[in-house]
């Protein structure tokens, strides 16, 4: 997920936009969507590292217990929910 996001003025406030077109948030200030832009970006970070994680464990499932990747998925996930 290598989202970019761009600020475009609309009127008095200030938009920021992803790449994919999606309105983000409105903002009074252009430093108010930096800040958010700043924001989006580190969530971004929080999600992709996560999804590596995730996958890691996953593949270190399926090796442990000489099971499909569905399995483990299954198995993960079950945990995850009382985590």
């Amino acid at each position: 997920m290598a989202t970019k996001y761009r600020i475009e003025p609309a009127g008095s406030a200030f938009v920021v936009i992803d790449d994919a077109g999606e309105q983000m948030g409105t903002y009074p200030t252009e430093n108010l969507a930096k800040q958010d832009i700043e924001r989006c970006l580190k969530e971004d970070a929080m999600y992709e590292t996560a999804k590596q994680l995730v996958d890691f464990a996953i593949k270190t499932h399926m090796q442990m217990f000489r099971v499909d990747r569905a399995v483990s998925r299954y198995w993960i996930g079950s945990a995850m929910e009382v985590v």
